[in-house]
């Protein structure tokens, strides 16, 4: 074989072994996402502790994860598994940060192989409790950590953290869960995950192709049960907090399972409506109508609340872009990224 040949060969050999990892990698991660507790427990936790395995690239090891503010250090929209040493075996809360503190709300829990019935571990429940959270705001940052049985790690020199970013009533969903002693045949209310935040894309066109093909590719005949068909009824500091960051750069996802016909909704709860300021727009990919665009703007019956820090409330004003599939796909769902935004006619 000639020299460059053999340069050849082991480039395309290293390009399939780097194409053969991420594969894997992306399984795995499927996998943990979708996993039960005793899966995380039998196939990560205690191969890694009682048989020495090596920690996979999904996990981040950091002793002091308590003490962070979840918002500046996790992505909204993927769970998280960090790799820590036990913190909360004997208190219900942890030392925290300056914006709020890990507590305790659902103590340990035995967790079983569902093959054998032999005791793993156990698992329990943290909530990321700020010091000031907006009133009836909906989403909290959870913990789910996991540690083996004192016979399989008397040390306990590890423990698994699932941390994810949830709905309020997705969180009593998992609640619920782990206090019943009956596992529930109920599934976890999403099995992929759908959008905490909106994405900002230059191309408007390919901003909404990929809201509708969220909806489309959701797996699931229905939406997760944190969705809120009240979206249009409901002042939008309801449904979001306005001082998050991650909420002023790309909006907050809230999904219904059904939409407005006319112009203008009910009198919100707190008072107001939200009109429609802009119709139907289809949207397009590769051709192909995946569904349709509205926008509506909020109006106050009285004068605006400055809700956006630094933001002049004469000047600004809450949106929803709404996106809809067309008929062929899920008609009966629907995906609403709240803004608070300068009105275009005064941009």
């Amino acid at each position: 074989m000639k020299v460059e040949d053999e340069a050849t060969y082991e480039l395309i050999k290293d390009e399939l072994m780097k194409a053969e990892d991420e594969a894997t990698y992306w399984l795995i991660k499927e996998e943990l996402i979708k996993a039960e507790d005793d899966v995380i427990i039998s196939r990560y936790l205690k191969r890694m502790i009682v048989n020495g395995d090596s920690w996979p690239d999904h996990f981040i090891e950091d002793v002091d994860v308590f003490n962070k503010n979840p918002n500046e250090e996790f992505h909204s929209q993927s769970p998280r598994f960090v790799i820590v040493k036990p913190r909360t075996e004997n208190c219900g809360r942890t030392d925290g940060c300056q914006s709020g503190c890990w507590r305790i709300i659902g103590r340990d829990k035995l967790i079983k192989s569902k093959e054998t019935g032999k005791i793993l571990g156990f698992k329990k429940i943290l909530k990321f409790c700020l010091k000031k959270k907006p009133r009836e705001y909906k989403r909290s940052w959870v913990m789910e950590e996991y540690r083996l049985t004192n016979n399989l790690n008397c040390k306990q020199d590890h423990v698994i953290c699932k941390i994810r970013f949830m709905f309020d009533a997705e969180i009593s969903f998992l609640l619920a869960k782990h206090f019943s002693c009956l596992s529930t045949r109920s599934p976890l209310p999403a099995n992929q995950l759908l959008p905490a935040y909106g994405v900002c894309f230059f191309d408007s066109e390919a901003e909404g192709a990929f809201y509708l093909e969220t909806i489309i590719g959701y797996d699931g005949n229905t939406w997760p049960s944190y969705v809120t068909n009240d979206v249009y009824r409901l002042h939008p500091l309801t449904l979001v907090d306005p001082q998050d960051d991650k909420f002023k750069e790309f909006g907050t996802c809230i999904f219904a399972n059904r939409t407005k016909t006319c112009g203008k909704t009910d009198e919100c709860d707190g008072g107001g409506c939200w009109r429609i300021v802009e119709g139907h727009r289809v949207i397009k990919s590769k051709g192909k109508v995946l569904g349709y665009r509205r926008i509506f703007q909020f109006s106050e019956n009285e004068e605006p609340r400055n809700v956006c820090e630094g933001e002049d409330p004469k000047k600004t004003a809450w949106f929803i872009e709404e996106y809809r599939p067309d008929e062929n796909n899920k008609k009966d769902k629907v995906l609403c990224v709240i803004k608070f935004l300068i009105p275009l006619n005064q941009r």
